[in-house]
């Protein structure tokens, strides 16, 4: 059965090169595939990306439709029973097939962000990171930790004042965060209302990106009114512990330096104290390096505490 969209819905879908079919697209010959996605195909002879938002909406559509009950499986087990098998008969199945399913994971991440044609519980995707979120009374005070390491103390802050938790495994995940504001209204949480959160994450580039990205999956979801406090910075540590703590970050490669000076325009925004170097001296001349604090550089006690004096304070104004 056709589902039936409007035409500014159809308009976006052809677009981007999504088409109903009646066929199931993974069960298809190498010839079929090949003839209906050859279209701007540029490595192989078949377009890769056409091909996964095809699988995919293909998918939503039989979901949506009743056809076929909710997936129920994480989107990586999704990549190997409908996306992997389906490029190596069409002959474009790379040698470095992890690069297809990140890019699998990329376009599932337009369709819904970008486009704004779906939801990955219309599909009925499991969240592979459930058990490290928790929505808490004080639901409006979320403490977040870039890594699954943190995830011991954020239950043990989450059991003391009743906050909403989550480890964000290193990586962003729009997927995640789908549903952990589904959690919140399903709790009957205010989304307008302020959320205070306060990120362990590492004072670096890559620590900056995953908390930015957090931030933003979060206001595509309805939660739009933030105030943000980072939990590592160098106004955690003294001077000597700094020195200690403190690493080099990596800048030999034009990439590198680019994502390092976004970066240290933004702290500079904040606190210029916060700028981090070591100097390397060759004779007259020196060499200057810009530096980052690991997450782990404060201690438990020392988190403790700060969330103690923000957290508290807020928890008796409800």
């Amino acid at each position: 059965m056709k589902p039936r969209y409007t035409g500014k819905f159809i308009s976006k879908l052809k677009k981007i090169g999504i088409r109903h079919f009646d066929e199931m697209i993974h069960d298809q010959s190498k010839e079929w595939l090949l003839e209906n996605f050859h279209e701007r195909a540029k490595k192989y002879k078949l377009n890769v990306t056409m091909l996964m938002r095809n699988l995919v909406w293909q998918m939503r559509e039989r979901v949506i439709s009743k056809q076929k009950p909710p997936l129920n499986e994480l989107i990586r087990t999704f990549w190997y029973m409908y996306v992997k098998s389906t490029l190596s008969r069409a002959g474009a199945l790379s040698k470095k097939s992890d690069n297809q399913y990140r890019l699998l994971v990329a376009v599932m991440v337009d369709l819904v962000k970008k486009y704004q044609l779906m939801r990955y519980s219309d599909i009925g995707f499991r969240d592979d990171n459930q058990s490290h979120r928790e929505v808490g009374k004080n639901a409006n005070i979320i403490l977040f930790s870039e890594k699954l390491g943190h995830q011991q103390f954020l239950s043990e802050i989450a059991q003391k004042y009743k906050i909403s938790i989550i480890a964000l495994g290193g990586k962003p995940s729009v997927c995640n965060v789908e549903y952990f504001v589904d959690d919140m209204k399903s709790k009957g949480v205010n989304l307008r209302k302020r959320f205070n959160l306060y990120g362990i994450n590492d004072f670096d580039p890559h620590g900056w990106i995953i908390k930015s990205s957090f931030i933003d999956d979060l206001k595509h979801y309805g939660i739009k009114n933030i105030k943000l406090m980072d939990m590592i910075t160098p106004d955690m540590l003294t001077e000597d512990e700094i020195k200690i703590a403190q690493y080099r970050l990596p800048q030999e490669k034009p990439a590198q330096k680019k994502i390092m000076h976004k970066w240290l325009k933004q702290i500079r925004k904040i606190n210029l104290k916060w700028e981090l170097m070591e100097e390397d001296r060759h004779g007259d001349k020196f060499e200057r390096f810009y530096c980052g604090l690991e997450s782990e550089s404060v201690s438990a006690k020392r988190l403790s505490e700060k969330l103690a004096v923000e957290i508290i304070p807020l928890i008796r104004k409800k």
